[in-house]
Protein backbone atom coordinates (compact mmCIF):
# COMPACT_ATOMS: atom_id res chain seq x y z
CA UNK A 1 0.00 0.00 0.00
CA UNK A 2 1.37 3.10 -1.04
CA UNK A 3 0.53 6.52 0.70
CA UNK A 4 -0.50 9.12 -1.30
CA UNK A 5 1.43 11.88 0.50
CA UNK A 6 4.79 10.04 0.08
CA UNK A 7 4.53 8.35 -2.86
CA UNK A 8 6.34 5.60 -0.50
CA UNK A 9 4.98 2.22 1.03
CA UNK A 10 3.33 2.27 4.19
CA UNK A 11 5.25 0.59 6.80
CA UNK A 12 4.84 -1.10 10.37
CA UNK A 13 7.25 0.92 12.44
CA UNK A 14 7.45 0.27 16.26
CA UNK A 15 8.18 3.48 19.32
CA UNK A 16 9.01 2.41 22.24
CA UNK A 17 6.20 4.22 24.03
CA UNK A 18 3.68 3.22 21.32
CA UNK A 19 3.98 -0.09 20.06
CA UNK A 20 4.18 -1.33 16.56
CA UNK A 21 1.64 1.29 14.23
CA UNK A 22 0.91 2.46 10.69
CA UNK A 23 0.28 6.14 9.98
CA UNK A 24 -2.39 6.45 6.83
CA UNK A 25 -4.02 9.35 5.31
CA UNK A 26 -7.40 9.55 6.92
CA UNK A 27 -8.84 8.99 3.58
CA UNK A 28 -7.95 5.70 3.60
CA UNK A 29 -9.02 4.60 7.40
CA UNK A 30 -12.33 2.43 6.05
CA UNK A 31 -10.24 0.43 3.69
CA UNK A 32 -7.36 -0.68 5.72
CA UNK A 33 -9.34 -1.60 8.95
CA UNK A 34 -11.62 -3.60 6.55
CA UNK A 35 -8.27 -5.23 5.10
CA UNK A 36 -7.45 -5.48 8.80
CA UNK A 37 -10.50 -6.72 10.30
CA UNK A 38 -10.74 -9.31 6.94
CA UNK A 39 -7.50 -11.14 8.01
CA UNK A 40 -8.30 -11.24 11.71
CA UNK A 41 -5.82 -8.70 12.51
CA UNK A 42 -6.64 -7.04 15.81
CA UNK A 43 -5.45 -2.65 15.89
CA UNK A 44 -6.69 0.48 17.46
CA UNK A 45 -7.12 3.67 15.59
CA UNK A 46 -5.59 5.74 17.32
CA UNK A 47 -7.23 9.40 17.36
CA UNK A 48 -7.88 12.31 19.22
CA UNK A 49 -5.39 15.00 21.76
CA UNK A 50 -4.39 11.70 23.51
CA UNK A 51 -2.92 10.43 20.06
CA UNK A 52 0.92 8.30 21.09
CA UNK A 53 1.31 9.69 17.17
CA UNK A 54 -0.89 11.19 14.32
CA UNK A 55 -1.56 14.72 12.96
CA UNK A 56 -4.70 15.58 11.02
CA UNK A 57 -2.96 15.01 8.20
CA UNK A 58 -2.32 11.06 9.23
CA UNK A 59 -4.43 8.37 11.47
CA UNK A 60 -2.42 6.23 13.19
CA UNK A 61 -3.57 2.60 13.64
CA UNK A 62 -1.91 0.63 16.68
CA UNK A 63 -1.54 -2.98 17.07
CA UNK A 64 -0.74 -5.38 19.84
CA UNK A 65 2.88 -5.42 21.03
CA UNK A 66 2.77 -9.52 20.26
CA UNK A 67 1.37 -9.15 17.24
CA UNK A 68 2.83 -10.27 13.53
CA UNK A 69 4.45 -7.30 11.93
CA UNK A 70 5.97 -9.28 9.24
CA UNK A 71 2.91 -10.71 8.70
CA UNK A 72 0.90 -7.28 8.78
CA UNK A 73 3.69 -5.89 6.43
CA UNK A 74 2.75 -8.20 3.41
CA UNK A 75 -0.86 -7.38 3.50
CA UNK A 76 -0.35 -4.18 3.53
CA UNK A 77 1.89 -4.84 0.86
CA UNK A 78 -0.30 -6.50 -1.14
CA UNK A 79 -2.44 -3.59 -1.39
CA UNK A 80 -1.74 -1.25 -4.56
Amino acid sequence: MRDHFTGENVEVRTDSMCGPYIMIEPARIATVEELLRSNDILFTLDQGPDACKGSPEAAVIEFERHADLSSIQRLLDSVQ
